[in-house]
């Protein structure tokens, strides 16, 4: 034993030597290379694994921290770090290379590497995936390579390159970098636990039902990309607004079911009276009103304090005031619950009892639009909670109830019902009789490291023959709910940043209430305020102007100011810029701004010099539809600050760009070109009329990488694709006849899959068919 053991020191200095190391002083010195700084994103990794004498530099002074690592590297570096004090075994007679007893002992725990009979593959790169097996290999773990990727997800070993955290995401097949080497080491050793205990035989990837892939994991098979038709894929238009007062009017649902729940948004964008635009830093009251009963809902919080959850429900009337954001205009109408069909006209109307205001004046007499209410049979399909955790054991509860035209419930009818899920989560039970008027099932969530949005289909296959034209409205419509699967924030153990001053300023403006009605920017920035645990915290919220909420202080006391951010008012993103700028104390300064609108561009501009003054990069994120978006405006702020731009469709997609700043804030991992796969497509939309079927969608500007749009569906037959053709201006789309659709028998949504041009999956979202009538 003691021969073996001097013959492993021999080793290990005979190793220095060849590659030109110098054994480190004793003490937690600073990290001597020349090419290493402390703002190196994996500077504290190195620090550790120079004063731990796992690795070192080089004879010029330098690190190397881009260049790739060989196997037999990577091999020497895990054995020095290992501390189970296991005699080494002796290397095969003839091996004379150069960490030969490094092998041989590997081999005795049957680490999985390529060069135990091939030396020549000891000195070839070592890949990111083959780590992956070997840590797995080096905890007892015996894992295939994909499986031992989301083993080092769920470990916290690595986060991926853009948070997405799929097998992709993590880069399998790219060479591990020295930087990256000391990253996972020191992660290794953040979570305590150095003793080798490698394999009782060969690596076969018998481990790997410990470690199940979630949903969406894997990349998507090959695709056969069709020849695309060259035809006219202008979508039908919808009747010009013929009020010269309005400049825009967007309509979200123009016919409602008259059972007292089903609601839609109106937003109008107005012009003054002299058909002049409206600054987005003005709010103007208005008063709304519906005619035939629509209950009317401003989405202002019925109480406002400071330090107090607020409440966001609004008593049921027929009317309520509105505030303007800028020009735009916008309200929530619920249909009443009727048993026959209704015409609704709303109207919008400047208050008598509102000061003179001549630019104003015309709006005394109302702008309206005109809504229809429709009385029929449902299946109403709810979920207990409309987010779980992406954990694979969280739960929800669904159920589907049958209600009469005009919302009555109906008790005795004596049917079944088949839940599915469209991602394929688990149901404790799919056919289910109905009992007092209610079938329900309970879904368990999807076990996920990235953001999952899932549909749960209920479908009558048993119907009561006794309410025929139930049954027969019932079986014509589609019934679903929506749960979406929350994996949360998360870091990496031991890449954590504590120097770090982070401001959060939230659009509070009016037209939030629409893009983001759950608030997932207020409960989100909370959650990324605590992940990411920086020494100092801002909060800042803006409509009309700025408001100070709090900080700088630690992320406990300042998270509870952000609750009383609410809706109300204009955009004014540049005084919600200055007032957190002007609290900025630092010198690591952050600043993480939210908004769903546009502003004084001029203003804003002179707060991107400001920016660059005080050294702040500012990450933009950009929520909702595109067309109420200064895109250009908010990637300009983002370019020239050293940040990064975001947009994100829908609010509870928040998530998937928090990550992804979370990752570059606290380990340094940027990723440039696309945002992470959900966010790669900006207002993806499939719609059938009667006669035409249109799927259309734009790439996020950053997305310059992308070759190929395919749209993917699922039909008794298989997989049917469609290649969409470009059109130019980042915008992909195609068009076919209902004649050709109908016969495939589409399920009720599709994908859309976006390729590079090596043909790799680099986006995908999958959305509901929308019918038109």
């Amino acid at each position: 034993m003691n021969v073996l053991i001097k013959t492993k020191r021999m080793v290990l200095l005979l190793l220095f030597f060849m590659l030109g190391l110098v054994w480190p002083s004793f003490g937690q010195a600073a990290v001597p290379f020349s090419d290493i700084n402390s703002n190196h994103w994996a500077y504290k990794s190195i620090e550790w694994a120079y004063n731990n004498k796992v690795i070192s530099g080089y004879s010029n002074g330098t690190f190397g921290p881009k260049r790739t690592l060989t196997e037999s590297e990577f091999i020497v570096m895990l054995s020095r770090y290992d501390c189970s004090n296991s005699s080494w075994s002796k290397s095969k007679p003839g091996d004379r290379h150069w960490a030969a007893s490094e092998y041989a002992y590997a081999k005795s725990k049957n680490i999985p590497l390529k060069g135990y009979d091939n030396t020549k593959l000891r000195d070839q790169p070592v890949s990111r995936g083959q780590v992956a097996r070997i840590v797995a290999a080096f905890h007892g773990f015996d894992l295939n390579q994909e499986h031992a990727v989301q083993y080092m997800y769920i470990k916290q070993l690595s986060s991926g390159k853009t948070g997405v955290k799929n097998y992709v995401d993590y880069g399998a097949g790219q060479s591990l970098t020295r930087a990256e080497a000391a990253v996972f080491l020191h992660r290794l050793a953040g979570q305590g636990q150095c003793q080798m205990k490698g394999l009782t035989e060969s690596a076969s990837g018998k481990d790997n039902s410990k470690y199940p892939l979630p949903a969406h994991f894997l990349p998507e098979g090959t695709v056969v990309f069709p020849k695309p038709e060259d035809d006219d894929t202008t979508p039908p238009t919808t009747g010009p607004v013929t009020d010269s007062r309005i400049q825009a009017a967007d309509i979200e649902k123009p016919t409602l079911i008259a059972n007292g729940l089903d609601s839609t948004f109106i937003t109008l964008s107005l012009k003054d009276c002299y058909g002049n635009p409206i600054s987005y830093e003005e709010s103007i009251s208005f008063h709304s009103s519906s005619k035939a009963g629509g209950f009317v809902s401003s989405g202002q919080p019925r109480q406002y304090d400071h330090w107090k959850e607020l409440d966001f429900t609004t008593a049921a009337s027929t009317s309520a005031y509105v505030q303007t954001d800028g020009p735009d205009l916008t309200v929530k109408v619920t249909a009443p619950a009727s048993t026959t069909v209704k015409s609704d006209t709303i109207s919008f109307q400047l208050p008598y009892e509102t000061g003179t205001n001549d630019k104003m004046a015309c709006y005394r007499t109302p702008v309206t639009v005109d809504l229809a209410y429709t009385a029929k049979a449902e299946l109403q399909v709810s979920s207990s909670q409309s987010t779980i955790a992406a954990n694979g054991s969280s739960t929800a509860y669904v159920t589907a109830k049958i209600f009469q035209p005009g919302g009555q419930p109906v008790w005795d009818y004596n049917g079944r019902v088949r839940f599915y899920s469209a991602k394929g989560a688990l149901l404790s039970t799919s056919d289910v009789s109905f009992s007092n008027g209610t079938a329900s099932t309970w879904v368990t969530s999807l076990s996920s490291s990235s953001p999952v949005e899932d549909t749960i289909y209920a479908e009558l296959i048993q119907s009561d023959s006794r309410y025929p034209a139930v049954n027969s409205e019932i079986k014509s419509s589609r019934h679903s709910t929506s749960i979406f699967y929350d994996p949360g924030l998360s870091t990496i153990t031991g890449c954590m940043r504590d120097d770090l001053e982070v401001a959060f300023i939230i659009d509070s403006s009016d037209s939030m209430k629409r893009s983001d009605p759950e608030r997932q920017r207020v409960s989100k920035s909370r959650e990324l305020m605590q992940t990411l645990n920086a020494s100092d915290n801002i909060a800042v919220d803006f409509n009309n102007k700025g408001r100070y909420l709090n900080g700088p202080y630690s992320w406990n006391i300042v998270s509870p100011s952000l609750e009383s951010v609410f809706q109300s008012g204009g955009t004014n993103i540049a005084d919600g810029m200055d007032e957190a700028f002007s609290r900025f104390t630092g010198t690591n300064k952050v600043a993480i701004l939210v908004t769903d609108g546009k502003s004084n561009e001029r203003q804003v501009l002179a707060k991107i010099e400001q920016a660059r003054n005080q050294g702040i990069t500012v990450y933009t994120i950009g929520l909702g539809s595109k067309k109420q978006l200064n895109e250009a405006l908010l990637q300009k702020v983002a370019q020239e600050t050293g940040g990064r731009y975001f947009h994100v469709e829908k609010s509870s997609e928040i998530s998937t760009a928090y990550q992804t700043i979370l990752n570059e804030l606290s380990c340094g991992e940027l990723y440039l070109g696309c945002s992470p796969s959900g966010t790669v497509f900006a207002s993806p939309s499939l719609r059938m009329t009667s006669d035409t079927f249109y799927m259309d969608t734009f790439i996020d500007e950053a997305c310059s990488e992308v070759e190929r749009v395919v749209l993917r569906f699922h039909s008794l037959d298989g997989t049917i694709d469609y290649d969409l053709i470009y059109r130019g201006q980042h915008y992909f789309a195609l068009k076919k006849d209902r004649t050709e659709i109908d016969p495939l028998y589409l399920q009720h949504e599709g994908t859309f899959l976006a390729y590079d041009k090596y043909g790799t999956l680099i986006g995908k979202q999958t959305i509901p068919v929308l019918q038109e009538n």
